[in-house]
């Protein structure tokens, strides 16, 4: 899944990119998902989906 299309299940009511710096902040307060925000690519293995869902809940 992209992270900007996960980011306006959580926030869809603003723009994508803000969306996404808003999940990139959540994530870095979380210690198990804070290196997520360091990945250099765009997407999100299911697997790491998953993760934020346990540790966000689903949006």
């Amino acid at each position: 899944m992209g992270r900007t299309e996960l980011a306006q299940h959580y926030f869809p009511y603003i723009q994508p990119q803000n969306a996404w710096q808003k999940l990139r902040a959540l994530l870095r307060d979380e210690p198990a998902l804070a290196y997520l925000t360091t990945l250099r690519r765009r997407t999100f293995l299911p697997n790491e989906v998953n993760m934020i869902f346990q540790h966000l809940g689903r949006p």
